[in-house]
């Protein structure tokens, strides 16, 4: 038995466990949920699977909860895979390697996956137990949640005819989620003009920065290492022209990019003379990105690279992409209504490939948003693709799941719960416009720093929350 396997409570870190020895990165879900349909064959429960890969359990109302009313359980089997830059991980391969570090649970220089495993390896314990009051109960599972929200996109509505669904794919302990942002995908390529020649060049890098997940952390000063590439390389673009080899920064667009680098044809001494005082005026102002690193390395010669003016206009466009928040709620003070991540920059054949996931709490200021994007892909000579629309989740203050929650958050916590909305695209908004009838809730324990390899859980946050979530279950209401 794991060293987490150990903590209480004991059925939700075994299955949490299980959940870490299976890979599980976006579009690569197969083996968790043959792991998972097994466990219900094993346990007598139904199962279903759509043809996206979503899968359903659903389990009878224990002893005395027959007539009580219908609940969902919905959490998604994905997770983000992101590692340290030494690490030598393969998402595809090796088991997620956990530990515990002063009350919580790590991974080893990893995204722990604990966005959504731990939410799902409640929903688990519970449709797994013996001995758990419930009512009729389906755990519904989707895939591809992290990028995209394909599962969620691809459900049917047959699945949804239950009264509530309890989501359990936030962060905050002690807080309930009654609303999310919304988002949209956009992809901008720049055609570039390349040239063959032989060329001394270098490796310019940006890395050591803090990332994390583009939605809940966007408002909390975390710096972008394609946006500070992009100001690093102008700013010696305007000393010394030079061409660019190639660009790569980040892998998804859901997450703050933590490192960028760009191969130039440019010696490297002579690059690094001119970067040095750029790159100390940004670390002055970026002084909370303590492990912020921005260095000059040797590199291979190029022998294919971009014109100097397909150089400028690369460089200039990437500085123009809006990145971070746009806009704070005028309804919800303290929460951001609309934000962008430019989370992914990298060349290749078709030129200069710039991938952002835009955010809002309401649709129009995604529509505005995408109106700014395509002038400024007309100036720059660009294509703007805009796909993966999905809508947000509106606030119900007269919901009676949110009466019932809040009455057992208040009995758990000793004080009425904040009741939160989250700038970060959940699937409650997906599935209130499957089905607008469910009444809907989100809750999970305290996970810090997700979608970068400085993810961890709170072990007791997950105690107190695996006990509000029993709470809730057996006190269930009888149908009207």
């Amino acid at each position: 038995m794991s060293e987490i396997e150990q903590l209480q409570p004991q059925p939700v870190w075994q299955w949490f466990a299980r959940l870490c020895a299976v890979p599980r990165p976006t579009f690569h879900e197969q083996a968790v949920r043959e792991m998972l349909v097994k466990a219900a064959q094993e346990h007598a429960l139904k199962t279903d699977i759509d043809a996206k890969g979503n899968l359903r359990i659903c389990k009878p109302a224990t002893a005395g909860m027959e007539n009580c009313v219908p609940v969902a359980i919905q959490a998604h089997m994905d997770m983000v895979a992101q590692k340290g830059a030494d690490s030598q991980h393969d998402f595809q391969r090796d088991p997620v390697q956990t530990q515990i570090k002063e009350g919580w649970v790590w991974a080893n220089d990893t995204t722990l996956g604990a966005d959504n495993g731990i939410g799902l390896a409640m929903g688990l314990a519970v449709i797994f137990s013996e001995d758990i009051a419930h009512p009729e109960l389906t755990l519904i599972v989707t895939v591809e949640e992290e990028i995209g929200m394909g599962g969620a996109e691809a459900l049917s509505a047959d699945w949804l005819q239950m009264p509530y669904l309890i989501n359990l794919d936030t962060e905050e302990a002690g807080e309930i989620f009654i609303g999310c942002a919304g988002g949209r995908d956009a992809s901008m390529t720049l055609p570039l003009n390349w040239q063959a020649g032989k060329l001394s060049a270098c490796t310019v890098r940006v890395s050591g920065l803090r990332g994390g997940h583009s939605g809940v952390d966007i408002d909390k000063n975390h710096a972008n290492a394609n946006v500070l590439l992009a100001r690093v390389l102008s700013g010696l673009y305007a000393q010394i022209p030079f061409a660019l080899g190639s660009w790569q920064g980040g892998e998804l667009r859901n997450v703050i990019t933590r490192e960028a680098q760009a191969v130039i044809g440019l010696d490297a001494d002579t690059a690094r003379t001119a970067v040095a005082p750029i790159a100390a005026f940004i670390a002055a102002e970026w002084a909370e990105e303590t492990q912020l690193d921005i260095e000059v390395l040797p590199a291979e010669d190029l022998t294919q690279a971009a014109t100097l003016e397909s150089t400028q206009k690369a460089l200039d466009l990437l500085l123009a992409v809006p990145n971070g928040v746009m806009r704070m709620s005028e309804q919800f003070k303290g929460i951001v209504e609309t934000s962008s991540n430019m989370g992914e920059v990298k060349t290749g054949t078709d030129g200069l490939l710039i991938h952002c996931l835009m955010r809002s709490l309401l649709e129009t200021p995604k529509d505005e948003f995408s109106l700014r994007l395509a002038a400024l892909a007309r100036m720059a000579g660009a294509n703007l693709e805009l796909t993966a629309d999905y809508p947000g989740w509106a606030p119900n203050a007269d919901s009676p799941l949110l009466k019932l929650t809040s009455t057992i958050f208040a009995r758990h916590y000793g004080k009425q719960p904040p009741l939160q909305i989250i700038h970060a695209g959940l699937e409650c908004g997906i599935l209130s416009g499957k089905a607008p009838h469910l009444d809907m809730v989100s809750f999970g324990p305290t996970i810090r720093a997700a979608h970068s390899p400085k993810e961890r859980v709170e072990i007791k946050a997950v105690a107190e929350c695996w006990s509000v979530l029993l709470d809730l279950l057996k006190s269930i209401p009888p149908r009207q």
